[in-house]
């Protein structure tokens, strides 16, 4: 009973759409009819920019983040709170994947929202603040390898790499490199603390279903957009 509960809370908790909230409290509009509908911080950024709201989009994506962040860490959180010891750990599993289930199929959107990577975030820093890094740096090492190998064999649009925005960018459009590196990336975290593997790769599996669509797009060398 208390795993069904904690799923439970852990997925309404998720299913709470920060990024759509705001956008529409500000401009009114339904950031998943804008942009690349995502409904997470780096498109209501773009979407209140454009909506000439440049101050508001930067203090709104860093609000969007830390939210949804604190979704992820509060779910384990009330987990370790709900749980005794002999189902903490499938608790912790459980915990992360109805978080990232609720942010990305939410109940209050009629079961569309965001791609969980913000929720994953929060989990891995309460878990293990160290664990951000081990898991972290390889996804960002994969997704410049990525790009630098896909340009110099012309299958990718060459970018300013003195140019942050360009080099931000590239965490939305480089999806080679992310799906290869969400998948890579659990290798390092196995070995550095096998304890917090099963979160982190039930939230992993969402991520990727989330981002096969998008990896098709780009495969057939259409427009991506985060």
């Amino acid at each position: 009973m208390s795993l069904f509960l904690i799923s439970l809370i852990a997925y309404l908790i998720g299913s709470f759409p920060t990024a759509y909230f705001f956008v529409k409290g500000f401009t009114g509009q339904d950031i998943r009819k804008i942009g690349s509908g995502n409904v997470g911080a780096i498109n209501a950024w773009r979407t209140l920019k454009k909506a000439g709201l440049g101050k508001l989009a930067t203090i709104g994506f860093l609000v969007i983040l830390v939210i949804d962040i604190a979704k992820g860490a509060l779910a384990i959180f009330l987990a370790q709170k709900i749980l005794l010891a002999p189902h903490l750990f499938i608790g912790w599993g459980l915990a992360a994947f109805f978080v990232v289930l609720g942010h990305n199929y939410s109940i209050f959107l009629k079961f569309s929202g965001g791609r969980g990577a913000a929720c994953l975030i929060g989990i891995l820093l309460y878990l293990d603040i160290l664990a951000l890094l081990v898991w972290g740096l390889p996804i960002l090492f994969l997704i410049a390898f990525f790009q630098l190998i896909l340009e110099r064999r012309g299958f990718e649009k060459k970018i300013n790499w003195k140019s942050f925005s360009q080099i931000f960018s590239l965490l939305g459009t480089q999806m080679a490199g992310r799906m290869v590196g969400l998948i890579l990336a659990l290798i390092p975290l196995y070995f550095y603390n096998p304890q917090i593997f099963l979160p982190i790769a039930a939230g992993t599996i969402l991520l990727l279903i989330k981002n096969i669509p998008r990896f098709k797009e780009y495969f057939l060398g259409e427009k991506i957009s985060e």
